[in-house]
């Protein structure tokens, strides 16, 4: 998106497009603890927790002055921030120059802040301390916001030179995210503005201005929230909020286990339940896998929420992870289709200096974006340090809940114990088909056949194309994957193997091949014992196959993380396809590996709370006659989330899954 133009004028920065000033020459860190952070000093020893909204973010100074204040304290600062015009890092770099007393703390915003993308940005700078940044138009963005404020900082340029920033329209959407008692804080004294906080339900007082100003206004919430346009689409009430200390989490893949670090990371007890011997044995126990974005056309809402969870995941795993889980060598994406290529002309139009991604459009074979921050994970190592040191049953099959009086939810399981939690959240992947088969919600089960092969595909860092290539870790290279919807099957098809080796087989030839790794006698040494974490040990249970033929070959032989396959076992059966291809003539095919991940309809993925499936049939089954009218406000299942529908980009989202979990019940902005 378009970033501001700043003019240093004597070390402060000016905006020619709003013809003002970002903030009071004399003395601006004394003008933001005057004007606003002045405000915590008021209710500091009434709360734990301090949720901010604010309209303006511009150079960010307000909540620096607020981050020095909470960093060394044992309180809880949430800050929320919009802007419709972010100032791009290196100007803000430039800025901060000038405030030596703010050096340590600009440094670290600086270190987080995201590319200039509309949208949200959640930025977790210490244990304490949340930045949620909303890049977009005001009024668009408190639409999108759900949570109660304690503390509003208006803080856009003058009234007179940005009308829309002040209007009643804004006030009223601000209103309707503040909680009774808020205050609003800012260094205007505008009457338009005084009306139209007093219209939106605020009693607005005139202090003393700051430095030269004469006075400013702050103003007090007493009103009434309005109630929701299309109130079946609200998120649950924040009123309702507990103060839970035990958290069970149903499955140990990604989401599962991310979701338990961060209910940890808030101070809560927690357990996650695992239906198999051990965690990440389903699509989170892959060998190796990609780290991207799914990238559409600028305007599609699924590719702005798949950019959004990029950018935090790849933030919250820089920050708790290490190399032997994950490597940020960037990743590739190329566009191997008509419609692909349409997508990044888009981009390039639209925004091709996104900081996120770098177009190229005479890369071989074909055109590309390469994504900075994309990386090479290792899945199941990242759950194992996801989960460290939290306690894990293991064997424990769900097999449904019942919620209790005052607030508590009973899991219980196939083996006839249960376990009693102040919050539940399911996190069971393709298993959810079936948990909720009594909803109305079109989730899906499909299955992914991936292939191990010896190191052919010379790539310093991931890409996918029709398929998608890793690079060797320990000896293999992981290729994927296939797609069948509804189809449960265990056992490897050596027709999926054909499969991945054909979507990927310009990238199996010339350039991209190195010969040396191409092993055509069939005699080099893995130590498959390292690369499968002990499940695959036979490295001479390989097969060289001849990609110049279409045949399924089938096997018997599995394993619970890498399935390798034994050729005295192998068929010849029905073609796969017509069609031959040129590729290296010897692939050594050293494994497969099955998987099942579950899809939405829309494919967003599912998370937050549960909603009460007889609830919403019945009260809201005539909406068809009855939108215009008063409706009551939705129900939801009391303290149990959901976490599902991730579907092959879960490395991607669900580090977004957790937070509604990790947060909502705790009063924290729902974004």
């Amino acid at each position: 998106m378009k970033s501001a133009r700043v003019v240093l004028k004597g070390g402060i920065p000016f905006s020619p497009e709003f013809d003002d000033i970002y903030f009071n020459a004399d003395d601006p860190i004394g003008q933001s603890e005057y004007v606003f952070n002045s405000v915590f000093d008021e209710i500091w020893n009434k709360k734990s927790e301090f949720n901010v909204l604010e309209a303006g973010f511009g150079t960010g100074l307000n909540f620096l002055c607020a981050f020095k204040r909470f960093k060394n304290s044992d309180k809880f600062l949430n800050f929320v921030s919009i802007e419709k015009t972010p100032i791009a890092k290196e100007d803000l770099a430039k800025i901060y120059a000038n405030f030596s007393e703010l050096a340590d703390i600009s440094g670290e915003l600086l270190d987080a802040y995201p590319p200039l993308i509309r949208g949200f940005h959640r930025l977790n700078l210490a244990p304490n301390i949340t930045l949620t940044l909303c890049f977009g138009d005001v009024a668009e963005v408190l639409d999108e916001l759900s949570f109660k404020a304690d503390t509003v900082f208006m803080d856009g340029f003058a009234p007179a030179k940005n009308e829309a920033m002040w209007s009643e329209r804004v006030c009223g959407k601000i209103a309707n995210l503040c909680a009774l008692g808020a205050s609003v804080c800012t260094y205007s004294a505008s009457g338009t503005l005084k009306r139209a906080l007093q219209n939106s339900g605020f009693e607005v007082n005139l202090l003393k201005g700051y430095g030269k100003k004469r006075e400013m206004l702050r103003a007090k919430f007493v009103g009434e929230r309005q109630a929701d346009g299309e109130i079946w689409f609200s998120r649950f009430d924040p009123a309702a909020t507990i103060s839970p200390r035990t958290a069970l989490v149903i499955g140990g893949g990604v989401a599962g286990c991310v979701c338990a670090f961060k209910l940890r990371e808030r101070g809560l007890d927690v357990t996650i339940a695992e239906k198999r011997g051990d965690i990440a044995l389903n699509g989170s126990g892959n060998h190796c896998g990609i780290l991207m974005p799914l990238i559409t056309k600028p305007s599609v809402n699924l590719g702005r929420m798949h950019m959004n969870a990029f950018l935090q995941a790849a933030r919250f795993y820089e920050r708790n992870l290490g190399a032997e889980e994950i490597e940020f060598c960037g990743a590739t994406d190329y566009a191997y289709e008509q419609k692909a290529l349409e997508r990044f002309y888009e981009w390039r139009e639209f925004d091709a200096d996104n900081g996120v991604f770098e177009l190229k459009f005479d890369n071989e074979p074909y055109a590309s974006a390469f994504i900075f921050k994309g990386a090479k994970a290792r899945p199941r190592k990242m759950c194992k340090v996801a989960s460290a040191g939290i306690k894990t049953l293991l064997n424990c099959e769900f097999t449904g809940f019942e919620t209790l009086e005052g607030g508590a939810v009973r899991a219980h399981f196939k083996d006839g114990r249960s376990i009693e939690v102040d919050v539940l959240v399911l996190a069971i992947g393709s298993e959810s088909m079936d948990l909720f088969a009594d909803y109305d919600i079109r989730l899906s089960s499909v299955r992914g056949q991936v292939t191990h092969i010896a190191p052919a595909v010379w790539t310093p860092a991931p890409f996918s194309a029709k398929g998608y290539v890793c690079p060797p870790v320990d000896g293999v290279q992981v290729i994927g994957a296939t797609y069948d919807r509804n189809l449960f099957l265990d056992e490897p098809r050596p027709s999926d193997d054909e499969k991945n080796l054909t979507d990927v087989a310009e990238f199996l030839d010339g350039k991209f091949a190195k010969s040396e790794w191409l092993n055509l006698s069939g005699e080099q040494d893995l130590n498959l014992t390292t690369c499968s974490d002990g499940a695959a040990e036979n490295a001479d249970r390989s097969e060289a196959i001849n990609l110049s033929k279409s045949v399924d070959l089938r096997t018997e032989t599995t394993g619970d993380l890498l399935q390798t396959q034994d050729a005295s076992n192998l068929t010849a059966s029905e073609n796969l396809s017509n069609d031959t291809i040129k590729t290296p003539q010897n692939v050594r095919i050293i494994g497969s590996k099955v998987g099942y991940r579950s899809y939405s309809g829309d494919r967003f993925p599912l998370i937050g709370r549960l909603y009460d499936e007889d609830f919403y049939k019945d009260t809201y089954k005539s909406l068809l006659w009855t939108k215009s009218k008063s409706n009551p406000h939705p129900k939801y299942v009391p303290n149990v989330y959901v976490s599902t529908a991730h579907g092959s980009r879960g490395l991607c989202t669900a580090v977004l899954g957790a937070e509604p979990y990790a947060t909502s019940f705790l009063t924290v902005p729902f974004v």
